[in-house]
């Protein structure tokens, strides 16, 4: 069969499936909107990821800057306070609240923190926290894992 024969029989097999199995109306807008939804999941999570505030850490001094950095995607939030410990390195305290209708709200999960550097790991506590005591500034990504799974939730690269 050469390439001149094979056109009228895709098209007799084309209108076959179109008269037997039509696409179902409206099909096509609905996967656009899901695909449209999903790329505005995303923005919002980064439009909504950074927020800085300048506070007072203490009596003595006024210029200590700490980040406030909050995540949320497909039924997780994750609120990270990122304070200066010294010159180039910070304290993560995180917090993790999930919808209670998620599939996997009672496993248990890790919080792995990746820089150029390494990776770091911390234990979610019952109440979702978690903390890493002295990371080195750069660029960072914060994974929740679940026990032997794939990320349950991956934050975009910030800047600590």
């Amino acid at each position: 069969m050469n390439g001149f024969d094979r056109d009228p029989m895709l098209d007799a097999l084309k209108r076959t499936f179109e008269e037997l199995d039509p696409v179902p109306s409206g099909l096509t807008e609905k996967i656009l909107v899901a695909v449209a939804l999903e790329d505005l999941e995303l923005e919002y999570e980064l439009l909504t990821m950074v927020h800085r505030s300048q506070q007072l850490a203490g009596v003595r001094s006024g210029d200590d800057q700490k980040l406030v950095l909050e995540f949320t995607a497909s039924g997780v939030t994750v609120m990270l306070r990122v304070s200066p410990i010294d010159d180039g390195h910070r304290r993560i305290d995180g917090w993790v609240v999930r919808a209670a209708d998620a599939k996997d709200a009672a496993a248990e999960l890790t919080a792995s923190l990746w820089q150029e550097h390494g990776t770091a790991t911390s234990p979610v506590g019952s109440h979702g926290r978690f903390e890493f005591a002295n990371v080195p500034s750069g660029l960072t990504r914060l994974d929740l894992v679940a026990a032997g799974s794939d990320p349950a939730f991956r934050t975009t690269l910030f800047e600590i």
